[in-house]
């Protein structure tokens, strides 16, 4: 951020720039036009809407946190997803069935993440049976257990965002504004002025940054920094075999993995944790022989019939911030505010992430 005094009679004007066009963003701008329909709103993108990690995101949203904050984000979040779902008339949810395994000793830990109160439960007879049908030579050690909870929701991010964009560019005044890098954010005249990298530039009154996994590489890099921030490597594989009917979620849950049924493609997604830091969005991204190997020494031990329906998958990068806590505050002044620090549940967490960065936009308490 910087100040600089200019001319702005030739630059377009709006009363708020949002920057990212993920899930965050196009849910800060859903919001700010709901609160204030007169409000003209600029969405910006150095890309096409809906890229980046929400493009790719697996959209499970499971109520649970690691720390209270955490947990308070993700109930939020479920409710304001209810809320959209009744503003829309459908926000691309469906609930799946969710079992967990678990070291048992750490059964209680997991206890404690339910960001809705709830408890876990051994799985009964008859789920058990389901979950041999589904996760063929499903296996564990004496010291885990299978656990159930009440179902959680598999979501269709890219499918949201876009109905929120529609929303948003429904109304004349309001534009997206696709390959505009910005570079800088400067005051300028008493406005926020957004440089992109062409030159070419826009004013706000007020402004949401939400640049997703670009956040090292643009004006909010410095901030960012300050707060811990840094850019993963994200995989997501595909088990290429369709899920039956009525098939649950399970989560590995002392690994970081899970595997969920994906309906929309007809095959499994096996989420796992990367060891690649500081892989940003920008770099060729791929699968690599380690990725490969951790994900087949997972399904080697838990659900080897699933090995050989292991092909291909997702990459992508996102923003991670100590804690898994987003960071959502002010830059520089009262009237630009960054949203960041997804750390692989931006979508899960992006309604509570859009509301307070409102919230501290338009003078409103943070919930």
């Amino acid at each position: 951020m910087s100040e600089r005094t200019t001319g702005t009679s030739e630059a377009p004007h709006y009363d708020l720039a949002v920057l990212g066009a993920g899930a965050v963003g196009a849910l800060a701008a859903y919001y700010a036009v709901r609160r204030d329909p007169g409000r003209r709103v600029a969405v910006i993108t150095h890309a096409g809407r809906g890229t980046g990690a929400t493009r790719l995101s697996a959209g499970f949203d499971t109520t649970t946190g690691h720390n209270p904050a955490q947990r308070a984000l993700a109930a939020r979040s479920t409710a304001l997803f209810d809320e959209l779902a009744a503003g829309l008339g459908d926000a691309g949810r469906a609930p799946v069935d969710v079992r967990w395994l678990v070291a048992r000793e750490n059964t209680a830990a997991l206890d404690a993440t339910m960001a809705d109160g709830g408890r876990t439960r051994p799985v009964t007879g008859e789920q058990r049976a389901l979950l041999d049908r589904t996760f063929p030579g499903l296996a564990h050690g004496g010291h885990e257990v299978l656990l159930a909870t009440a179902p959680m929701t598999a979501g269709q991010p890219q499918w949201l965002t876009d109905r929120l964009l529609d929303e948003v560019l429904g109304r004349p005044d309001n534009t997206l504004l696709e390959g505009f890098r910005v570079t800088e954010v400067r005051r300028t005249g008493g406005r926020v002025e957004l440089v992109a990298a062409d030159g070419s530039r826009i004013t706000a009154a007020k402004a949401v940054l939400a640049p997703g996994p670009w956040v090292l590489d643009g004006p909010v890099a410095a901030a960012a920094r300050e707060r811990g921030a840094r850019v993963k490597k994200v995989v997501a594989f595909h088990i290429m075999t369709p899920p039956p009917p009525g098939a649950p979620a399970l989560v590995l849950e002392d690994a970081d993995a899970f595997l969920l049924p994906h309906r929309p493609g007809g095959h499994w997604i096996f989420s796992i944790t990367s060891p690649d830091w500081d892989r940003g969005p920008d770099e060729p991204l791929a699968i690599d022989a380690r990725d490969r190997e951790l994900a087949r020494a997972l399904l080697a031990r838990h659900v080897p019939g699933f090995l050989p329906h292991l092909l291909g998958g997702r990459v992508f990068s996102d923003c991670f911030t100590p804690g898994h806590l987003p960071v959502v505050d002010t830059v520089g002044g009262d009237d630009v505010v960054m949203a960041i620090g997804g750390s692989g549940s931006g979508y899960r967490l992006a309604p509570a992430m859009a509301e307070d960065a409102l919230n501290l936009l338009d003078g409103r308490t943070r919930t």
